[in-house]
């Protein structure tokens, strides 16, 4: 591993495009098209940064990209500077969920943008040795060819998480991700209500996921290197691989897990346990804001050494269902130190219920690693099974 950890400079692009908040969406759907980059600037008439438009804007099924102004999608995520350690860039892209940060010179301009594969390349070059094994997630939740896409749906959900190995008799046959939904049944549905869709096939939640998956998966192996893992990610486009041992699907890494391992190199001063929250919703409060991290305080206090070092994520968004003027709030809690990998998905009328939720199911399992602990002491293969899997 290296001795210091690589600078921003050292990996970005230098190639960013502006928009304005006047501009329509369909631009800046354009530029997605045309560079394959993440994120879109948007500075306003004097030149002054406001945020960014990110390429997820396009896979909203109700907006209208013709008539939708640049200035109703803009999120206001923080730059990084050109000599930040690149631990900073990928703790804010996951703490942001995005996938790529504007770059601020010495004057404060833009001049470039950071993203997800250029930590990726530099995570190449700090772990060279570093095998898949050591990083990707066990054993990762599947589904069946034949099973409805409303499953698949409800699965992605309940877990947290956006795509799904398909296995048919215990080998991989396709995969499946929530952009599969929204861009073969979701957006086809709301563009027939427009009648945008003459000729096109409509989908629904009750079509089997055969019908959606994606049948040529990107593939590796546990043994495979991190740095061959990342190189094949980027020169296909896609945001994981499926890992797959014997036959069998064993596990999964994505740019997620890549980011977490980077993000935990930037431990100036920091306390062992990291929080940090990001938020997808209209409006929040800063009281709720404020119960939140008391909330997680609390829980990573009461745990202690128990949590090793590392970071602990609480992302918020909103789903649709209403209780009176009140959203469903949805959380999904990454735990990710030295000891653990966890993942905790929580729903509640307010967002620091949600967290608690959530954070309850992390500590279960982590309960669950102390009693197979205590069973078996001596069993140092078994907990690091246990450890990983969950």
């Amino acid at each position: 591993m290296f001795s210091t950890i690589p600078s921003v400079e050292e990996y970005m692009k230098r190639e960013v495009y502006f928009v304005d908040p006047e501009e329509s969406l369909s631009k800046v759907v354009g530029i997605f098209r045309e560079t394959g980059l993440p994120v879109v600037v948007v500075l306003s008439n004097s030149g002054n940064y406001l945020g960014v438009v990110t390429d997820r804007v396009v896979l909203r099924s109700t907006l209208n990209i013709d008539t939708v102004k640049v200035k109703n999608v803009v999120v206001k995520v923080p730059s990084v500077n050109l000599s930040d350690p690149i631990s900073r860039a990928a703790r804010l892209m996951l703490e942001n969920t995005v996938k790529g940060l504007p770059v601020s010179g010495q004057n404060k301009e833009i001049v470039g943008i950071i993203s997800v594969d250029d930590v990726g390349r530099a995570a190449e070059k700090i772990y060279p040795k570093m095998k898949i094994k050591e990083i990707m997630k066990k054993d990762p939740i599947t589904i069946s060819p034949d099973s409805t896409i409303g499953k698949a749906l409800v699965l992605m959900r309940e877990n947290g998480i956006s795509r799904l190995p398909v296995v048919k008799n215990s080998k991989l046959v396709g995969l499946v991700t929530i952009r599969d939904i929204i861009d073969k049944v979701l957006q086809p549905r709301t563009r027939a209500t427009r009648g945008e869709v003459a000729g096109e096939k409509i989908r629904s939640l009750g079509y089997k996921v055969s019908d959606i998956m994606t049948k040529s998966v990107v593939q590796s192996s546990p043994e495979e290197s991190l740095s061959k893992a990342i190189r094949k990610m980027i020169e296909n486009n896609v945001s994981c691989l499926i890992i797959v041992s014997h036959n069998k699907v064993s596990g999964i890494i994505t740019w997620t897990d890549i980011l977490g391992l980077i993000a935990t190199l930037e431990e100036k001063e920091k306390p062992p346990i990291h929080i940090q929250v990001s938020f997808k919703m209209k409006e929040i409060s800063q009281l709720e804001k404020s119960e939140i991290i008391k909330v997680a305080e609390k829980y990573v206090s009461k745990l202690g050494e128990t949590l090793g070092n590392g970071y602990l994520l609480l992302h918020f968004k909103e789903h649709r269902e209403k209780h009176g003027e009140e959203h469903l709030i949805h959380c999904r809690v990454v735990l990710r130190t030295d000891r653990v990998n966890l993942v905790g998905v929580g729903e509640a009328w307010t967002a620091s219920q949600a967290a608690r939720v959530a954070l309850d199911k992390i500590e279960r399992q982590l309960l669950t690693i102390k009693e197979l602990a205590e069973k078996y002491p001596y069993s140092e293969e078994i907990m690091k099974r246990w450890i990983t899997e969950f």
